[in-house]
């Protein structure tokens, strides 16, 4: 019997390589929560922030405009260099940053000062999205890396639920500056568990030049690839619908049906509920049918009933005889199917890439995140009193989510 063979030397042993541990990707869903508690916690203290620190609402409102900002650009940065340092310092930088910044927040003395410091608070935030994705990337593949993708999702949409009850409360009890506070204590939450528990994923071998002229390079590589942009924009475009729900809906429904804002939170919380419901589903699923055969029919599902909102909305704006709630069949399923494309796109997206994947999961990030903004702009500068921008939009992204898919990703 001959001996096997001994490991090259500075190999690491394959039982000494970090998993996705429930706990791992408990901390990753953590690092991605980060986004909708920045926003939406401290949503419910808008009005009193204007006044506190004498601002205009146009001011208050830079403050959030600003964080979206830097959060959705800040990403480019974010992948070459943990591509370069790895995952675990960079994130550990930007969660150290992101404490400073709240810190800061709560001390803000104007509203200039206010709007500098959600800016930075953004592109500090956005580094955890970024190497959480990239880091699922490193552990697992394909169909394995879209069911941890979406057990991270599953607890991540918890996040819009409960920040702007919690922001309320502390806002009732303790003031605004003390929403602040609380996101400080996450991010100093957060930042103490990665630096205790999170391992560092990325491979010696992978590691790249932190040169422009490399970086350049890498993202005219991913550009190039035609089932990477296809992967991307399928996405992407999903997002986009979702944003122009965000942007026009409140006012829709709030202002145009008349239903109480209590409601209204009631009809986006089920909608999330379902989003979630869809994460686990796609977490059981993916593994069995397969990540992109998951695709492409949940593609079907917001191309049909985006569409079928266009039309509608086309109608009700002219003859106002539809009402809301045959509305709420066409955006619930269309909403919630983010939940099998995000997940499976995302997945699908990296897969090529190991040796570049914080670069592709920054340079996927840019195009969902800038997508998603033009699209949620447009609806709120063309609102109009009728449902029907948002539902051209919605329509016009649930359409353009299955040409991607179908055209430029191609069929295995």
């Amino acid at each position: 019997m001959t001996a096997a063979p001994a490991p090259a030397p500075g190999s690491a042993p394959e039982a000494a390589r970090p998993t996705l541990t429930p706990l791992l990707l408990g901390l990753l869903a953590l690092l991605s929560a980060f986004t909708p508690l920045s926003i939406d916690m401290y949503l419910p203290a808008l009005p009193v922030i204007a006044v506190d620190l004498k601002g205009s609402t146009g001011d208050i409102q830079l403050t959030l405009s600003a964080f979206m900002i830097a959060f959705g650009f800040g990403q480019i940065f974010y992948g070459p260099a943990g591509d370069r340092f790895g995952r675990r310092p960079v994130i550990l930088w930007g969660l150290a940053v992101y404490v400073l910044c709240s810190l800061g927040c709560m001390l803000a003395a104007v509203a200039g000062h206010l709007i500098l410091l959600r800016f930075l608070q953004g592109l500090a935030a956005c580094g955890g999205v970024v190497l959480a994705r990239t880091m699922v990337r490193d552990l697992a593949e394909r169909d394995q890396a879209a069911r941890a993708m979406s057990l991270m999702m599953a607890c991540t949409s918890i996040a819009p639920m409960l920040a702007p009850l919690i922001g309320g409360q502390v806002l009732w009890f303790l003031g605004w500056r003390a929403i602040f506070c609380v996101l400080a204590a996450a991010g100093v939450i957060a930042f103490t568990f990665a630096a205790l528990r999170l391992p560092e994923t990325l491979r010696p071998e992978y590691r790249q030049p932190l040169k422009i002229s490399a970086i350049l390079k890498r993202y005219g590589e991913l550009v190039r690839h035609v089932a990477f942009l296809g992967y991307a924009f399928t996405g992407a475009f999903q997002f986009s619908a979702l944003m122009s729900f965000l942007s026009g809906s409140p006012f829709v429904f709030i202002e145009r049906y008349g239903i109480a804002p209590r409601l209204y939170g009631v009809i986006f919380g089920g909608m999330v509920a379902f989003m979630t419901i869809g994460s686990l589903l796609n977490a059981r699923f993916a593994p069995k049918f397969g990540a992109d055969r998951i695709l492409r029919y949940a593609v079907i599902v917001p191309a049909v009933c985006g569409s079928s909102a266009l039309v509608l909305g086309l109608i009700e704006a002219r003859y106002g005889t539809i009402g809301m709630w045959p509305f709420l069949l066409c955006f619930g399923p269309q909403i919630a199917t983010i939940s099998m494309i995000a997940p499976n796109s995302t997945a699908l997206a990296l897969q090529r890439y190991p040796h570049m994947a914080g670069t592709a999961s920054s340079l996927m990030g840019v195009i969902q995140f800038g997508m998603g903004a033009l699209f949620g702009a447009v609806v709120g500068q063309t609102l109009d009193g009728t449902i029907a921008p948002m539902t051209m939009a919605m329509g016009l992204a649930g359409m353009l989510c299955f040409a991607a898919n179908r055209l430029l990703v191609p069929r295995y």
